[in-house]
């Protein structure tokens, strides 16, 4: 199997938000996702296609650290970002192609169940990237998005 093509994808509604669809010649697809400065991390992953394409996608920590390079002591950036949501897309397409959900791949399941939590950060958090990362969580008028929105209980009604 070899990757063909890789595209991103961004939604108006999610501005923060990427996609990213790596396709196959065999016709799969894989999607991995990220978020954050949108604009540096779609720009980056085109930049990187170019060494994706014809690639084995199985080799996943081959291309992980391809994708890594140097970025700095615990860099989080648009590259670090931008290697994230290939690598969420080769996993994908590594269950895919075994034909099994990715938990058997990776050795099966270690427990029935896992007790979760989900922090829900609200129904318009980092959709507008115009101040510094949080800022834009506790809008005016959020409180109107939902009884479920940690951010603005948070921020509004902590107790």
């Amino acid at each position: 199997m070899k990757i063909t093509r890789v595209d991103t994808l961004r939604l108006d509604e999610f501005p923060s938000l990427v996609y990213v669809l790596v396709y196959t010649d065999e016709g799969l697809v894989g999607l991995g996702e990220t978020f954050f400065f949108a604009d540096a991390v779609e720009a980056h992953l085109h930049a990187v296609a170019g060494y994706l394409v014809g690639q084995d996608p199985s080799r996943i920590e081959t291309h992980a650290r391809a994708l890594r390079g140097y970025v700095g002591m615990a860099a989080s950036g648009a590259e670090m970002r931008a290697a994230s949501a290939v690598d969420i897309a080769l996993w994908d397409l590594c269950g895919q192609a075994a034909g099994q959900p990715l938990h058997q791949v990776l050795g099966g399941a270690c427990r029935d169940s896992i007790r979760t939590y989900n922090t829900c950060a609200g129904y318009r958090y980092i959709r507008d990237e115009s101040g510094p990362a949080g800022m834009n969580c506790g809008l005016p008028g959020a409180d109107a998005a939902g009884l479920y929105d940690d951010t603005v209980v948070i921020l509004n009604r902590a107790v």
